[in-house]
């Protein structure tokens, strides 16, 4: 696979997200979910602008001769280059901020480890990110951003956390149900974000409505149905109502989404 082909995939990632519908408070081609700033020709423009970015991420990786933690080091310049490009692009709306800074992590480490197994992918991300947390959160004594305070408020690591455990919630949680090909994909994606919604402390569903919110949203998440569109359908209405919108978990459908299809080329 070349650097060409695996950015690819990010893209295809990336669009698969916006494009699935429906989904519950999150920009679809139908309908904005709980956003008045942002429709899917935002996350589109959003989604190129990245692109150049992660061929950045590539090359870094690919021309590392140092540690998995010094290459995470190496690469927080170019991650923060690239999210200014995705706001240049979406006149200051935050589209993909979480997903660029963990496409970043994978770009990288998968060119430096050159093409490793999902396994070995999964370790190096812990070892690359090891300390993060306490590197970044723990020795807080002042705390300004939505991330900084959550962890103050309830000690959620939230996207730090996330990588630093190796991302879990793709790797181990997304990812096996996106691989029962007894499944149609576009249901398998949407059991996958349902899982992701249930399970995820996501940040941006605490911001827009607290803790309650988030649980409130875990709970509608995990309850049974019969008929998935329909309860994605009420869960848009019930989180818009709310103003509610787990674009966390939306970021971790994408980097779920890059990691199956990233192994399906592989296994090819």
């Amino acid at each position: 696979m070349s650097k060409d082909q695996l950015v690819a995939l990010a893209l295809k990632a990336l669009i698969q997200e916006v494009t699935l519908t429906p989904k519950p408070g999150l920009v679809d081609p139908y309908h904005p979910g709980s956003h008045t700033d942002m429709d899917a020709f935002t996350f589109i423009d959003s989604c190129f602008a990245l692109v150049p970015g992660f061929h950045v991420y590539y090359e870094i990786g690919a021309q590392h001769h140092g540690t998995l933690p010094e290459l995470f080091a190496s690469i927080r310049q170019a991650g923060i280059n690239n999210e200014a490009k995705m706001f240049t692009a979406t006149a200051n709306v935050n589209t993909h901020k979480g997903a660029n800074f963990m496409f970043g992590i994978l770009i990288a480490a998968i060119a430096y480890l050159d093409y490793p197994d999902l396994e070995t992918l999964q370790t190096s991300i812990q070892t690359m990110t090891t300390g993060l947390v306490q590197a970044e959160l723990g020795s807080l004594t002042h705390f300004q951003t939505h991330g900084e305070k959550m962890y103050e408020q309830y000690g959620f690591t939230g996207i730090r956390g996330e990588v630093e455990a190796g991302i879990p919630h793709a790797f181990n949680l997304a990812l096996p149900i996106l691989q029962d090909d007894s499944v149609p994909y576009d249901h398998r994606l949407k059991l996958a974000l349902l899982q992701l919604i249930a399970t995820n402390d996501d940040a941006n569903m605490v911001k827009r409505g607290g803790i309650l919110g988030l649980d409130y949203g875990k709970s509608l998440a995990a309850m049974d149905y019969h008929d998935l569109d329909y309860h994605l359908s009420y869960m848009n209405r019930m989180f818009v109502q709310r103003n509610l919108s787990p674009g966390g978990s939306a970021d971790l459908l994408a980097i779920s989404i890059f990691l199956y299809l990233y192994d399906k080329e592989q296994s090819s």
